[in-house]
């Protein structure tokens, strides 16, 4: 892997991150899983600044132990984005440290109430349409198989949540990434 980081194609390090969902029942393992994703984790960063490069970091059920980490770690001196952000508000102060907010699918869905709520807190310059492909479409294709084809359906519930025109919101999510993947 690390004979390929700096090509000129390679812009991040990840998916990265801490995922608590389906951690093991036992407790024994449970902790030893979590001590070792946090190794990772820690490892993953580290290798991200040695080569200067922005993380791409996946968060699920673990907020608090994440953002604790890439404090901890200045993991802001490459920044990243929070990819397929989960809609939790203790990590938009990440925000202040050189992290974007992916908005993929899950913004058109009936139930993204939450998401809805957080989106109008992020700092403009700091938003990022992604697909999460192949997971997580957006309406009306849910269900179906991600392609980045329909990040416009994003866009539109972005233009809509934000009152911006869709052509803005495409703007400057593209500005952003440019900015964030030094592309």
């Amino acid at each position: 892997m690390v004979q390929y980081i700096n090509h000129p194609k390679c812009v991040a390090v990840g998916e990265c991150g801490l995922d608590y969902y389906r951690l093991p029942e036992d407790e024994v393992e449970k902790k030893e899983n979590i001590k070792l994703q946090k190794e990772i984790f820690v490892a993953q960063i580290n290798l991200a600044k040695k080569y200067k490069k922005p993380l791409i970091i996946h968060i699920r059920d673990a907020s608090s132990d994440s953002k604790e980490i890439l404090l901890k770690q200045n993991a802001g001196e490459v920044g990243g984005v929070l990819h397929c952000f989960n809609a939790d508000d203790q990590l938009l102060s990440l925000s202040d440290h050189g992290f974007y907010f992916g908005i993929g699918g899950v913004l058109t869905f009936k139930n993204a109430k939450k998401l809805i709520n957080v989106l109008v807190k992020i700092p403009k310059d700091k938003l990022l349409i992604e697909t999460d492909a192949p997971y997580l479409t957006p309406e009306p294709f849910r269900g179906k198989r991600n392609e980045p084809i329909y990040t416009k359906y994003v866009a539109l519930k972005m233009g809509e949540v934000l009152d911006m025109d869709v052509e803005k919101i495409e703007e400057l999510s593209t500005s952003n990434a440019k900015t964030l993947f030094r592309i």
